[in-house]
């Protein structure tokens, strides 16, 4: 009889509503007409780590009030876009809202809320209006329709993740016993 050993390590998902995903992607045009570039956010990042705040986290650009839903974690620029990682208030009405509807899927998009300040306006026969070189960044929002189409949740994790990957290894364990 064969063996295979494998090390493997199961942690208990206990920092329940968690996500991570890109709030913009580069190089694409948005429903504005704009195209973000590699770059663009490094003046906020900078700021961001200098004075140890993040932007704020909102729903839907705080239409329904300025509230925050979460916080941002961790905040990124790498080759396709801004990368986020947030934590949503799961124990306030609108963040446990907002979790169980990225939870299921129904609620993946992400927005971000900006003040350009280096840009290149392009001419009439562009496929883009202007392509913004550096922006001053306010807030990241989860939203039902982003303005740009690619910047999407891309995880969120759950106490139901680590529970299913304990029964799943629990099954493992007892077919190889088998």
């Amino acid at each position: 009889m064969e063996k295979i050993a494998r090390s493997f390590e199961c942690k208990e998902w206990d920092d329940k509503g968690t996500f991570s995903g890109y709030a913009s992607v580069f190089g694409n045009i948005d429903s504005h007409g704009d195209i973000v570039a590699k770059g663009a956010f490094d003046d906020t990042l900078a700021e961001a780590k200098r004075t140890n705040t993040l932007p704020a986290l909102l729903w839907q650009h705080g239409m329904e009030g300025a509230m925050p839903v979460g916080r941002w974690t961790s905040m990124h620029e790498d080759d396709s876009g801004l990368h986020v990682e947030g934590k949503i208030a799961t124990k306030t009405a609108r963040g446990a809202d907002v979790y169980e509807l990225m939870k299921m899927g129904a609620l993946n998009g992400m927005s971000i809320g900006y003040r350009a300040t280096s840009w290149i306006m392009h001419g009439k026969n562009h496929p883009a209006r202007r392509t913004l070189k550096a922006v001053k960044l306010f807030e990241v929002s989860i939203v039902s329709d982003p303005s740009n189409g690619l910047a999407r949740v891309d995880a969120v994790k759950s106490h139901d993740e680590g529970a299913r990957l304990k029964r799943a290894l629990a099954e493992l364990a007892a077919a190889v016993r088998a």
